[in-house]
């Protein structure tokens, strides 16, 4: 009996050239079901592979930026190059040597009408159309499970998720049960990528669709017309004007019922993403409330939308994933029972598209047919509320769609906005566990603005007065934010003193920083101020008060010439990109401060108060100082005068990351003792803490110190001590029950036995 041959193996080369952190770099090749059958680090291998197979090759970065360049990877099978890249995020996906149709990197190219079966419940074609039009794709009569379509116009990410997110077009379930069918306008040359698949993998094996041209868009081509049809290039003598009745206009109708009905709690694991974004207030676990959002249009014209190209002013492009966000179209507020508003979280609209029928927009050209419907699902990203900090009690929470009352892309207003909003109450409990929970009250009494309107679009100013006049960080004083206001808070913070006002004081902690200046800064750049509603951007919602746990930043004395009268200071930042910063230096007065970073790289704005010796720098453009493993040039310190033995960094005030973050800030390295010019330890010691951010019980490790500290202090993010712990002597470890402090910031801070200081901050979730 002959024996069969062994398939021919492919020799696998993964060459990786690291960047400055090849610890955060990962590999994998897995088979066609998941398995891995090698893994590897920033070394990279050769291995060997049947050649009958299919594999992916999975690249990962613990950090989430990828490689940086010039570093990346490539791929070699058999000596030919099948991927490369670096700037892959936390992770990406490539297939080889699969059969086309299995991955959306290796589609079936349609090149004619007709009818389909992919040979897998999940199948990725190609089509590119060469004439405008209307066509159409279909799984009705060819199937008998529940299918759907997905079109895109590259390849996601995430090749297999059950929402539309990220799509072109989507059908779900249309006028033939379980089956999709959608109508979708395509471009002459451009590429579409069309997934054929299932719902929830209801299909054991292929799913058929039928391939054809409806036809040119035809509608009303007429732009002052009641009904006219943006995306139609075909006159169809539809075109209706005023006084017409039909010309009543759009009309965006909330279904209250499937919002209450889906209402539930569940946890989240904050992202970098989530924070920057405004979905969540914080990091870590976050407790969320998640519901449905179905918005009718039930007016007699189209509630038209358009995309970022044709509309400029109504999206924003400044967030994590690169989507055209529409702005001002879902508003999820919460209010406690005396009307005022309660940080939870922020929504908008992604993709504004037709989820019934056939549906001519999407997230292509966004918007609402007459008689047709947009969803976004309960447990969809930013679909929530985050109430983990919110105390309990009572609380109204009211879901706002369209709540700036814009008119559409054409300028058309809707018929009527008391029914865009709905409300209810609820009241949040917590266990004795301190884990949030709601339930939902039986009597609400209907939501009014602060004008006593139903509905209304009426907000108080900064300073509590209804429509008033003042403005978030006006500290120009000119009606607006802009970046003159940015510059009076870098002065301000030069002066004596430098108050801190409702309106002024964007974080909310009682006192002015350079945090203040960087977050007037952030919502400068990132939020759409071309746009009416642009208030309402996360990035312009205060008060604003984020400390990222994972950021970490010292500062040193670098450099002393007690000659030319200069200290040089560094900074040592693994995890975050510097944006901002602000410390207290002791022993000299200041006579000047200039930067040691690159001006091309890090332009920034740098001050000193010489009353405090406070030093304050904000980088104001699209910059920031790149994160290193190993200490880096800060700035350089020129002073008249010494005022002490030795010289100091007495306090780090602030260190802001680039995504307008206070960071976990420490100071390492040396004073300068100014009587024999040497350098003298700043302290014998250090402090390591765990968990950061911190529950109940805060673990404290005192490490290198000659003789262990006596006393434990800690502070409130407002100076104010809170906590006093005599320690054993001896010990190295340390419990600190931190479970009755409030959610916050917290300066942990011992005296070592020379009485320098050593401090950290921790995180009182």
């Amino acid at each position: 009996m002959p024996v069969p041959h062994a398939p021919r193996l492919l020799e696998i080369i993964v060459h990786i050239v690291p960047d400055s952190y090849p610890q955060e770099i990962s590999w994998e090749i897995t088979d066609s079901s998941g398995t891995v059958l090698f893994a590897g680090n920033y070394l990279g291998d050769t291995v060997c592979v049947p050649s009958n197979s299919c594999f992916q090759f999975n690249i990962y970065d613990s950090f989430g930026d990828g490689i940086i360049a010039p570093g990346g990877f490539w791929l070699y099978s058999d000596a030919v190059l099948v991927a490369q890249g670096n700037n892959y995020g936390f992770g990406a996906t490539f297939p080889f040597n699969c059969p086309q149709g299995m991955f959306c990197s290796g589609p079936i190219n349609i090149t004619s009408f007709g009818t389909y079966y992919g040979q897998y419940d999940n199948t990725w074609y190609t089509y590119t159309p060469t004439v405008n039009g209307t066509y159409n794709i279909n799984t009705c009569g060819l199937n008998t499970c529940d299918t759907k379509i997905w079109i895109y116009t590259s390849c996601p990410a995430n090749q297999t998720q059950e929402s539309p997110m990220g799509t072109y077009a989507y059908n779900d379930s249309s006028n033939c049960g379980s089956q999709a069918n959608t109508n979708a306008i395509f471009q002459a040359g451009v590429t579409y990528y069309i997934r054929i698949g299932d719902n929830m993998d209801d299909c054991p094996d292929s799913v058929g669709f039928v391939f054809s041209y409806v036809g040119a868009v035809s509608g009303c081509t007429y732009p002052l017309s009641c009904n006219y049809n943006p995306l139609a290039t075909v006159s169809d003598s539809s075109c209706i004007y005023p006084p017409n009745v039909l010309c009543a206009g759009s009309d965006l109708k909330f279904d209250s019922i499937a919002f209450v009905n889906s209402m539930f709690l569940m946890t989240h694991i904050a992202q970098t993403c989530d924070v920057n974004e405004g979905c969540v207030l914080g990091y870590g676990t976050r407790y969320v409330i998640t519901f449905s959002s179905k918005i009718d249009n039930i007016g007699t014209t189209d509630y038209y939308i358009g995309n970022y190209v044709s509309n400029p002013n109504m999206f924003n492009l400044n967030n994590c994933h690169g989507h055209d966000h529409y702005e001002g179209y879902g508003d999820y507020r919460l209010y406690d029972m005396q009307g005022n508003l309660i940080p939870a979280g922020h929504k908008n609209g992604f993709c504004v598209m037709d989820l019934c029928g056939f549906g001519q927009y999407h997230c292509g050209d966004m918007g609402i047919s007459v008689g047709c419907y947009d969803e976004y699902g309960a447990g969809t990203q930013c679909q929530w509320i985050d109430i983990t900090n919110v105390p309990d009690g009572d609380y109204r929470l009211a879901i706002i769609f369209n709540s700036m009352h814009l008119p559409d892309a054409l300028g058309r207003q809707e018929i009527n906005y008391a029914n865009n909003a709905t409300q209810i109450c609820i009241r949040i409990i917590r266990n004795a566990q301190g884990i949030p929970s709601f339930i939902k009250l039986p009597a609400c009494t209907p939501f009014v603005d602060c004008m006593g309107l139903p509905g209304g679009t009426a907000v108080t100013d900064c300073n509590g007065v209804c429509n008033g006049p003042s403005v978030w960080g006006d500290t120009y004083n000119d009606n607006s934010l802009d970046s003159l206001d940015v510059n009076e808070y870098l002065t301000m913070l030069t002066n004596v003193s430098a108050p801190a006002t409702t309106c002024n004081d964007l974080s909310g902690d009682t006192t002015l920083t350079v945090y203040d200046a960087a977050l007037a800064n952030w919502c400068l750049q990132n939020g759409n101020h071309t746009h009416p509603g642009s208030i309402n951007h996360n990035h312009c919602i205060f008060p604003h008060n984020i400390t990222n746990p994972n950021d970490t930043v010292g500062l040193t004395i670098t450099a002393a010439n007690l000659t030319l009268n200069y200290i040089d200071i560094g900074f040592k930042s693994p995890t975050a990109n510097l944006k901002a910063y602000q410390f207290k230096i002791h022993g000299i007065n200041i006579q000047n401060v200039v930067s040691l970073a690159s001006p091309v790289s890090f332009p920034v704005d740098l001050r000193f108060n010489a009353f405090n010796n406070n030093i304050t720098a904000l980088s104001v453009l699209d910059s920031s100082l790149a994160r290193s493993n190993s200490v880096q040039p800060l700035c350089r310190i020129y002073f008249t005068a010494l005022t002490d033995t030795v010289i100091c960094i007495e306090e780090i005030i602030e260190m802001i990351n680039a995504n307008a973050e206070r960071t976990i800030d420490y100071i390492f390295g040396n004073c300068i003792n100014t009587t024999t010019t040497s350098v003298a330890e700043m302290a014998t010691g250090n402090i390591n803490i765990y968990p950061n951010p911190a529950t109940d019980n805060l673990m404290i490790h005192f490490g290198g110190f000659k003789k262990q500290p006596s006393q434990l202090f800690v502070f409130d993010a407002t100076g104010r001590l809170v906590n006093k712990t005599s320690l054993a002597e001896n010990k190295e470890w340390a419990t600190l029950n931190v479970a009755q402090m409030q959610s916050g910031v917290y300066t942990l801070m011992v005296n070592d036995e020379n009485g320098m200081v050593v401090r950290t901050r921790f995180v009182k979730e």
